[in-house]
């Protein structure tokens, strides 16, 4: 049985006792951090650590306001538009103010690091700045479709694998492929600001709206031209980041006639062009927008913040079959040794592999703290909960 394969009867719940590596993001200081512990300086962390030979790519096209790049690759983004590179304006020795590739102006500290930025200047504060800004999100920027977007490019793909499917057609893998897609009030709140977003929703909601149908508009093209190509995709993967410790950014109610009846929309058209799994992150406790995305066609979740309050568990006594899980292991176990990361698989992986629909994966990024050490014994111990033939 192959990657694909596998994902794919994981995610529809018929294989049980299968920890599939689906993926893992690692902090940039975590892997500084593990290069001087032992990590190849010239290795993909992901080839490194991962579960043996488990695989999951993302095809390389660009639907996010800025073009990602892999680890190891500096610089880690790269504007799609002139007028935003990433530009130091100040700089003294504790400090730096950076204006991102997104255009948000931010001060960072230069002596500790994993300190949250001072956020202090957004580009889109009006309706005349969203128009300027919206010229970035276009799908039809040559720079989001690289040369060979539509052909297995090994110099793109997370791990290593057989070079004679070097320009081969993605449809000839065997390992799940997905694409990114659509944040609808997430982005929106990262180039507005928080305060000015929340604001907006009472002020401006036709704005509101408006920065909502663009951003369906955008990844519902980009996607139709990978389907017109022929691809077909195993995942979506949706972005939001609008919860925090104590729940919702945002009110249900709010998020119900932003978000709901647009997921909605996207996730009919995934799944009528056969994707499907369609899966959100979201950090924080995202206990109460669960239903919304129930709501919203979407079928799986992920990183499940264990110090944000999320219960896995009780999620999957609650939404059974409905919801597919990703993560929910306690990232904080694996930097407190050896014997809380056996008990923590034992809590969370072992019950919920035994019912398929899980992929185990830590609840977010692993941080510094974490020793390469304890990394791979994790990764250890948790292959070593697999039962499946």
């Amino acid at each position: 049985m192959n990657d694909r394969e596998r994902f794919l009867q994981i995610a529809s719940f018929e294989r049980k006792g299968d920890p599939y590596d689906f993926h893992q993001w690692i902090w940039l200081e975590a892997i500084e951090r593990w290069q001087k512990e032992g990590l190849p300086k010239e290795a993909h962390p992901l080839r490194v650590v991962s579960l043996g030979q488990d695989r999951t790519e993302f095809l390389p096209v660009y639907n996010l306001s800025r073009c990602g790049r892999p680890y190891f690759n500096p610089p880690y983004y790269v504007a799609i538009v002139p007028w935003f590179q990433r530009t130091v304006l100040k700089e003294d020795a504790e400090t730096q103010t950076v204006r991102d590739e997104d255009g948000i102006v931010y001060r960072i500290s230069k002596t500790v690091p994993g300190v949250l930025p001072q956020y202090l200047e957004y580009p889109v504060r009006d309706r005349s700045t969203w128009e300027r800004y919206r010229k970035l999100l276009d799908p039809h920027t040559p720079e989001r479709w690289p040369i060979g977007w539509d052909r297995i490019d090994l110099t793109r793909t997370m791990y290593d694998h057989d070079p004679r499917l070097q320009g081969r057609p993605w449809n000839d893998r065997d390992f799940p492929l997905g694409m990114t897609g659509l944040s609808l009030m997430g982005l929106p709140r990262n180039f507005m600001g928080l305060e000015n977003y929340s604001l907006a929703l009472y002020d401006e909601p036709a704005l509101v709206e408006q920065i909502a149908d663009h951003m369906l508009w955008w990844n519902m093209e980009m996607f139709k031209k990978v389907f017109a190509s022929g691809i077909r995709l195993d995942f979506c993967y949706l972005w939001e980041d609008i919860c925090y410790k104590s729940g919702p950014l945002f009110s249900p109610d709010m998020m119900r006639r932003i978000m709901v009846p647009r997921w909605k929309k996207f996730t009919d058209f995934l799944r009528a062009n056969g994707v499907p799994v369609i899966l959100l992150d979201c950090d924080g406790n995202v206990e109460q927008l669960l239903p919304l995305v129930l709501e919203g066609g979407l079928n799986g979740i992920l990183p499940f913040e264990a110090a944000a309050g999320n219960d896995i568990l009780q999620t999957r006594k609650r939404y059974g079959r409905n919801l597919i899980l990703f993560g929910g292991i306690d990232k904080r176990a694996l930097a407190a040794g050896r014997q809380r990361i056996e008990e923590e698989l034992q809590r969370v992986a072992r019950p919920l592999l035994a019912q398929g629909g899980y992929f185990p994966m830590l609840d977010h990024y692993a941080p510094p703290d974490i020793s390469f050490e304890n990394y791979l014994y994790y990764k250890m111990k948790l292959k070593s909960l697999r039962t499946a033939d």
